[in-house]
């Protein structure tokens, strides 16, 4: 997947480095770490990538300073992956972050509470959601008619469509084979992107 298209893979991926760095640690890598996470042979090749990112506007470079390196264009707002949802039978829902994903270029600057799923099962295909997909969820207790959205049922989650029949809501699946649930359930957020891995 790739966000940012005046850069080449590999300073895309350093920018992402520097960017998790920054995150976690509170400070920029050296040139020294940068070059030994990259397995770059020498420092001067690093150099070239920084200043690229440099050039490009991504992050501007301090002389003689070891932690030379300030970001100036966030590559990406970071959502955390927090485990994976079953577009099939419901299952459970855990709250453990297995990655991240980078979507600044599709995430408005209101859907800030998000969070990613990915999809297990196929009861969402006739959508276009389809296994191992990455469902971005905006975190919200209600929803619209015809909104996809995460629902938790007993301590299990799903993604559906919300429908409403008779004078109540349903969860329907988007694929034949698969019924409609009409158990009591809480409505988790709705999808406002789907990222697929090619």
């Amino acid at each position: 997947m790739k966000i940012i298209r005046d850069l080449t893979t590999k300073q895309a991926a350093i920018l992402k480095f520097l960017q998790n760095k920054v995150t976690e640690e509170g400070r920029p890598p050296t040139i020294r770490e940068i070059g030994e996470r990259f397995a770059f042979r020498s420092t001067g090749t690093t150099r070239d990538h920084l200043k690229s990112l440099s050039q490009k506007g991504y992050i501007r470079l301090k002389a003689r300073q070891s932690r030379s390196i300030e970001l100036v264009r966030p590559m990406a707002l970071r959502i955390p992956v927090l485990g994976k949802i079953m577009a099939g039978k419901p299952d459970l829902a855990l709250e453990e972050i297995i990655d991240y994903v980078h979507l600044d270029e599709f995430i408005s600057s209101q859907d800030r509470q998000v969070f990613a799923l990915k999809i297990k099962g196929d009861s969402m295909i006739d959508k276009g959601i389809h296994e191992g997909d990455i469902a971005v969820i905006r975190a919200q207790r209600l929803a619209s008619e015809g909104d996809i959205v995460a629902a938790l049922l007993d301590q299990e989650a799903t993604i559906k469509i919300l429908k409403k029949k008779g004078g109540s809501f349903i969860l329907a699946p988007a694929n034949s084979k698969y019924c409609e649930i009409h158990k009591p359930f809480t409505i988790l957020g709705k999808v406002v992107a789907v990222i697929k891995k090619f």
